[in-house]
C-alpha cells in the first residue's frame, strides 16, 4: 500500500505502541514509512518492539548540512533532543509527516510547518487505506487500552472503538 508522503517515525514511542498493538508488522511493509538512521542506530533495542520487525524499516540517513542545524537549532529551543530535531529537519526537508508520542516534538513540528501523526491516527490510516481489515483495527485498540503502559488517553481509545461500532 502507497500512502502517497513519507512518514519519518521519530521516536520508539510510535514503535511499542505499534508493536503492543500487534500491527507493527503491516505498519513497517507500508511504501513509505521511513526512520531516521540515528534513531534506529541510537535509540531502539528490544524493549521497543520486536527487533526482527523493526530491521525492515526503511531507512533515511541524515545529511551533513542537517547534521549541522541540529546544533543551530538547539541552541534556540529547550526540551527537545538532538534525535527530535534531526527527525523534524529530515520530515520538513522531505515534506514529510513526523510521526511521533513527543507533545514537545508534536508542538514544535507544527509550529514551525511539520505534519504531526500520532499513534491512533495511524491506526486509522491504516484502517481506512484496508491495510489492516476493521477486526484487526478493534483487536489493536484493545491491545492498546489493556496495556498497563500505554501513554494514549483511554478516552481517545474508547472513542476511535465507538467509531468502528
Amino acid at each position: 500500500m502507497n500512502i502517497t508522503r513519507k512518514i519519518i517515525i521519530a521516536d520508539t514511542n510510535i514503535i511499542t505502541d505499534l508493536n503492543n498493538a500487534g500491527i507493527l508488522g503491516k505498519f513497517v511493509n507500508i511504501d513509505n514509512v521511513y526512520i531516521s538512521d540515528m534513531v534506529k542506530n541510537d535509540e531502539i533495542n528490544s524493549n521497543t518492539g520486536n527487533i526482527d520487525i523493526i530491521d525492515k524499516f526503511k531507512i533515511v540517513k541524515a545529511t551533513a548540512e542537517q547534521i549541522m542545524e541540529i546544533y543551530q537549532i538547539l541552541e534556540n529551543v529547550n526540551g527537545l533532543s538532538q534525535y527530535d530535531i534531526i527527525n523534524y529537519i529530515i520530515s520538513r526537508d522531505n515534506n514529510a509527516i513526523l510521526a511521533t508520542g513527543d507533545s514537545k516534538l508534536k508542538k514544535f513540528s507544527e509550529n514551525n510547518g511539520v505534519e504531526v501523526i500520532r499513534t491512533l491516527k495511524i491506526i486509522r490510516l491504516m484502517f481506512e487505506k484496508k491495510i489492516i481489515t476493521k477486526k484487526e483495527t478493534i483487536l489493536a485498540l484493545q491491545l492498546l487500552k489493556d496495556n498497563k503502559w500505554t501513554r494514549i488517553p483511554e478516552e481517545d481509545i474508547l472513542n476511535f472503538l465507538n467509531d468502528l461500532y
